[in-house]
């Protein structure tokens, strides 16, 4: 999904991503062309950018037809604004886009490159020619089913989900997590997510293993592209949004996007609304009652212990979070989301040791401390969780 420049920077503190010192590494790299990756995954200086620009801009002036060449000093002059001003960066940015054209039209990377710049699947129709031209680029699939979710193009999504699942390249823990949320749900329900690795664990859950394919799935960060709200109308048979306000701070935006919540809940006729617990919590969180690793929307008032007992004991699926013989790919995303199960798993655990069930209580609680002994955080940290259990 595309982000702005200052939330990614914020989402790269959050979660602690490695950073690169490039004070050694531009003397020993300075020569060197070297991928350049969003900043919100490889952390690089300002420095950092402008040498591969400066390289990058010397292998086009050696051969203009070098895709590789053009994807990468976009990318260069492109992260180097997030970390200083450039003068009339949009007017820059868009002339590369216009060299690049003239330079590889009709190629793979110039399809990819224009969605990437103008970010808008109506000023980017050749989009879908790229992802048919290259349906196996792993890479890439991210932005393939980003762009595909504002289309409405269920067949070649489907496909490219299928793929990706195939692949094997998706994390196995974040599967996991997403097959647990979604089989706590109500048949045909909604849930509310928000980012790439909530959105895309349960899509691949649905399009590549085929389970709970009733369940909707939406994406809060799309919701404000006027293609994206219109398609999740027409599937929710629900009126259309009011149109959307002049947004000109934080408040006002979240105003809107819980008025956009509050709004589907309103109008849909589906038997329940979910809101995933990884995501910020509305403005209505009063109604929101925790089944787990996600919370329902209710007018009133429910015994909700006892449908988290039911997932946690019979539902959730929670061996892979003792021992898997998997490789992990996205290890940052895996100790995030398995870290959720703490507070997930804490009311019920403080409910066996009420009721005496010890032998339901010694169980949970040792899989609450695999999960922390596991994770990769220091030690400090993971005195928290423990007190957390102990508590």
């Amino acid at each position: 999904m595309k982000t702005r420049h200052a939330f990614a920077l914020c989402l790269m503190a959050m979660i602690g991503l490695a950073s690169i010192t490039d004070s050694a590494q531009a003397q020993t790299e300075k020569a060197v062309p070297q991928k350049v990756e969003t900043p919100v995954k490889v952390h690089h200086s300002a420095e950092w950018y402008k040498t591969q620009e400066r390289l990058w801009k010397a292998e086009i002036d050696k051969n203009p037809k070098n895709e590789e060449a053009w994807k990468n000093y976009y990318h260069a002059v492109r992260y180097k604004g997030w970390y200083e001003d450039i003068p009339d960066e949009a007017a820059v940015l868009t002339s590369i886009i216009e060299d690049m054209g003239k330079a590889i039209p009709e190629t793979y990377t110039l399809y990819i490159m224009e969605y990437y710049h103008k970010g808008n699947v109506n000023d980017a129709p050749n989009m879908k020619k790229a992802i048919q031209m290259r349906p196996d680029n792993v890479e890439m699939y991210p932005d393939y089913v980003s762009y595909l979710m504002q289309t409405g193009d269920e067949e070649l999504m489907a496909d490219i989900l299928k793929r990706w699942y195939n692949s094997g390249t998706y994390s196995p823990s974040l599967l996991n997590y997403a097959y647990n949320e979604l089989s706590g749900m109500k048949a045909n329900s909604i849930i509310f997510v928000n980012g790439d690795s909530p959105t895309f664990s349960k899509l691949l859950v649905q399009y590549g293993k085929h389970l709970f394919e009733d369940i909707d799935v939406i994406c809060m960060s799309l919701l404000w592209t006027p293609n994206y709200r219109k398609l999740i109308c027409e599937r929710l048979s629900i009126p259309d949004f009011e149109p959307m306000p002049q947004i000109s701070s934080q408040e006002e935006a979240d105003k809107y996007t819980n008025q956009m919540m509050l709004h589907i809940i309103k109008h849909t006729r589906r038997p329940a609304v979910y809101f995933s617990t990884l995501m910020n919590v509305p403005s209505f969180k009063d109604k929101l009652y925790s089944e787990g690793l996600v919370m329902r929307y209710s007018e009133k008032p429910y015994d909700n212990l006892a449908i988290k007992r039911k997932n946690i004991e019979e539902n959730y699926l929670t061996d892979y979070l003792r021992e898997s013989f998997l490789p992990e790919n996205y290890p940052a995303s895996a100790n995030k989301f398995n870290l959720n199960y703490i507070p997930c798993f804490k009311s019920l655990l403080d409910h066996y040791k009420q009721t005496g069930n010890f032998f339901r209580y010694n169980e949970l609680r040792s899989l609450m401390v695999r999960i922390v002994e596991q994770i990769d955080v220091p030690d400090e940290e993971k005195q928290k969780y423990y007190e957390e259990i102990n508590r």
